[in-house]
């Protein structure tokens, strides 16, 4: 039977590496996207950190 509540257990396991390999894919995607501009490293990272969360938060939701 479903709670609705999300389990911590249902987080896909990533150890520090492979979230860290994810999350800079995802922001030089973003520096890609935005033409190799400059100067916008730690807003792309930051920005790839929340989406990378994000997606891995859907994720779980997936899997319950």
């Amino acid at each position: 039977m479903k709670t609705g509540k999300k389990s911590r257990a249902a987080v896909p396991a990533l150890n520090g590496e492979e979230l860290h390999e994810r999350i800079t894919k995802k922001a030089y995607e973003r520096y890609l996207d935005r033409g190799q501009l400059d100067g916008y490293d730690l807003e792309d990272w930051l920005e790839a950190e929340r989406l990378v969360l994000a997606e891995l938060g859907t994720e779980a939701g997936e899997m319950d």
